[in-house]
């Protein structure tokens, strides 16, 4: 949905909880494959590689537990890639199960389903673009130039109910370091951002959760 190509993935049961590299033995693997759907993909146009784990059941199967210890605690695991489309029916059942438990369901109300998304100037038309920096002069400085991320985006990214508060965080939302640099000229930009937008010093800023600090400072 982006103009970019995805290939992939892989699919490894691995038992290491903090096991997150890519392999070349996967990479050859992916590349065999695709190559099979796509002769002539030039893997050397790569841009980056992503891994992740899921947790897995043991044997597999969905489980979807109603605690009897816990009063309206739901567990729900094993789901794996049929997850996807198999969300209603999983849905339904548990709600079913919760009802059979005894547990009071109630529907929320004035409940809003519909989340306004941050407007990407990137697919705007000119006209559209210059309407969009008239009501907000941010929308006229570039950011992100590979992405062409703005920093009224980077901004509203930041302030929003559940807000950005590290580069990774930032670049999940409006995509600022996602494009063929890899965050290699926006990123003091966006650290920048987030330093007088959050007003925090410099070497407060993370790259993700943990201890990925960015900046060190000499101050004692």
């Amino acid at each position: 949905m982006d103009g970019n190509i995805l290939i992939g993935p892989t699919a490894e049961d691995i038992e290491d909880k903090l096991d997150k590299k890519t392999t070349k033995e996967g990479l050859d693997q992916v590349m065999e494959q695709a190559r099979m759907l796509v002769p002539n993909l030039h893997m050397e146009d790569t841009i980056t590689q992503f891994v992740g784990l899921r947790p897995a059941r043991e044997p597999e199967g969905y489980n979807i537990l109603i605690s009897d210890k816990v009063k309206g605690y739901v567990g729900i695991s094993g789901i794996r890639s049929t997850g996807l489309t198999g969300s209603l029916g999983i849905a339904k059942y548990t709600i079913r199960q919760m009802q059979e438990a005894g547990l009071i369901l109630e529907r929320k109300q004035g409940f809003v389903p519909v989340r306004r998304g941050i407007v990407s100037f990137a697919d705007k038309t000119d006209e559209e673009k210059n309407r969009l920096i008239q009501q907000d002069p941010r929308y006229g400085r570039i950011v992100c130039r590979c992405e062409q991320i703005t920093e009224s985006e980077i901004v509203q990214a930041i302030h929003r109910p559940v807000g950005a508060r590290t580069l990774d965080a930032v670049k999940r939302r409006v995509r600022a370091g996602m494009g063929r640099c890899q965050g290699g000229f926006c990123s003091p930009l966006v650290a920048e951002i987030l330093c007088r937008e959050l007003d925090i010093p410099a070497n407060e800023i993370r790259k993700r959760s943990g201890d990925s600090y960015l900046f060190m400072s000499n101050e004692t």
